[in-house]
């Protein structure tokens, strides 16, 4: 009896086994429905990824197609009235175009494609394509999913080639004919007389007015001495320095992306603002102008402050540099009016200018007026007897001589360049400060502005930087500074117009 229970338990047992072998096949029936749709269903799932890879490729293509036809467009019919329009249309048409032939046969699939979004901002086209599909499945249906969707947005940008005008304006007064550098200037020192013998200083500020035989007020040309000796000694000078990084400028302004992309014009100024060479694109005649085939080029330096006015237009004497001072008052003013587009750079029509200023900062209130007598002063009176240059050199004006008080360096008024700024031109500006003078305390007007010009040479970039437009203020001073800075400023150019506006 008491083994009854242990033989039951046992039977139990048998019988368990027995049904589990049953099941099995049943099991095993049930969990192929899901392995199936599983396979199924990844089955469908590779259909739609090799369709969106598809897919995603053609709409790539379609938005460069876009930019690309966009750009060609206004490229090649820059002066067309309605260029931007035509050119997005023709985008758009090219962006279907490119998508459809890209697409082909999708398998189990119906394709949309959203009306392409080709705008133009400035100077960067943006192509926005968006297409989405249902691929239809196969083993999807059983599980409630008749259809896959698949869809994406692609966008591709491309910038227009701006159109640039660089107005130089490259000051050529006295205080520019300094030797770039220290050592030369204490080399000029020991070679240059003083305007009168009695100062013994060795000239090296505004040295045009350095012989000894110098007498202020003749209708002689005064003795061009200074200059002279430091070009017959290869002294290296500012106006030097100057015109060799305006020539590398040139050079690099020569291969644009499109025909007239950049243009450059070149403005001496001394009492006012004058043309060396006008607004071009011509890079033979700018290299002529800038005398950059020789070495080193010396169309500055030519142009420096002698007390007579040069480059003037039909034997005007109110017209060309003018001589006898600095005069930012005059020189910005007629830069604005001679700009002949304030435009946003899109097209040929409407450049963007920007105005390059290079300059030590000094302004000069210094006129010559008319004189009685050769060797008087004489007292201005604004629009009546106050000239811009030594108007005695030309025919049929009367002797002139500085104005009383003579020179009057000081730094100059920012306020000046307020116009140009608000009236869209970007103002760049490339500081080439003083060296300072080492000089003996022996007298005379000399020691006067040599004091000075020292005492103002800490504090003439503060003005200087409040006239730049924000973040355009380069400093430089050795002769390879001045040629990197002013590269640099043409790079700026170049980024600013890509990217704002």
């Amino acid at each position: 009896m008491s083994w009854l229970p242990v033989n039951r338990l046992r039977g139990h047992g048998a019988a368990l086994v027995a049904s589990r072998r049953g099941s099995i096949p049943v099991l095993f029936g049930l969990s192929l429905i899901p392995i199936i749709g599983m396979i199924g269903l990844g089955v469908d799932y590779g259909i739609a990824t090799s369709n969106k890879t598809k897919l995603d490729m053609a709409a790539d293509a379609a938005a460069i197609a876009a930019v690309v036809t966009a750009k060609a467009y206004i490229s090649s019919n820059a002066g067309q009235t309605n260029v931007s329009a035509n050119a997005l249309a023709a985008g758009t048409t090219k962006a279907i175009d490119a998508f459809n032939a890209n697409t082909g046969n999708i398998t189990f699939g119906q394709v949309t494609l959203a009306n392409p979004q080709v705008t133009r901002n400035a100077q960067t086209l943006t192509a926005v394509v968006s297409y989405s599909a249902n691929v239809k499945n196969t083993i999807g249906p059983i599980f409630g999913m008749p259809t896959t969707l698949i869809s994406n947005t692609v966008t591709a940008s491309a910038d227009v080639a701006s159109y640039l005008d660089f107005y130089l304006m490259v000051d050529v007064s006295g205080s520019m004919g300094l030797p770039s550098t220290p050592s030369a200037m204490k080399d000029l020192a020991l070679l240059n007389d003083d305007m009168f013998s009695d100062y013994q200083q060795g000239c090296q500020f505004a040295c045009h007015f350095s012989a000894t035989k110098d007498i202020p007020g003749t209708r002689d040309k005064p003795a061009f001495s200074g200059w002279t000796t430091a070009v017959q000694r290869s002294i290296p000078l500012r106006s030097d320095a100057v015109n060799t990084a305006v020539c590398s400028l040139i050079l690099r302004a020569s291969t644009p992306l499109v025909p007239n992309q950049y243009r450059i014009g070149i403005y001496p100024f001394i009492n006012q603002l004058a043309t060396l060479v006008a607004m071009t694109s011509n890079i033979i005649s700018l290299r002529t102008a800038a005398q950059c085939a020789s070495n080193p080029p010396l169309a500055f330096t030519n142009l420096l402050d002698t007390g007579v006015t040069q480059l003037s237009v039909n034997g005007d004497p109110s017209t060309g540099t003018g001589s006898g001072g600095t005069h930012f008052e005059t020189a910005l003013p007629t830069m604005k009016a001679t700009i002949t587009s304030f435009g946003d750079g899109s097209s040929a029509r409407t450049p963007k200018p920007f105005v390059f200023l290079i300059t030590d900062g000094m302004q000069n209130d210094q006129h010559f007026c008319e004189v009685q007598r050769d060797g008087d002063p004489c007292y201005p009176i604004p629009g009546s007897n106050d000239y811009t240059g030594y108007p005695s050199k030309f025919r049929n004006y009367k002797n002139s001589n500085w104005s009383i008080g003579g020179s009057k360096p000081a730094p100059m008024n920012p306020s000046l360049c307020d116009q140009l700024k608000n009236s869209g031109a970007i103002v760049s500006i490339l500081y080439i400060p003083y060296n300072i003078i080492s000089f003996q305390d022996n007298r005379g007007s000399i020691v006067r502005e040599n004091k000075t010009v020292n005492e103002f040479s800490q504090r003439l970039s503060t003005p200087l930087r409040a006239c730049a437009s924000p973040g355009f203020f380069y400093t430089a001073n050795a002769p390879a500074d001045i040629t990197a800075s002013l590269n640099a400023m043409f790079d700026q150019a170049l980024q600013v117009a890509r990217l704002t506006r």
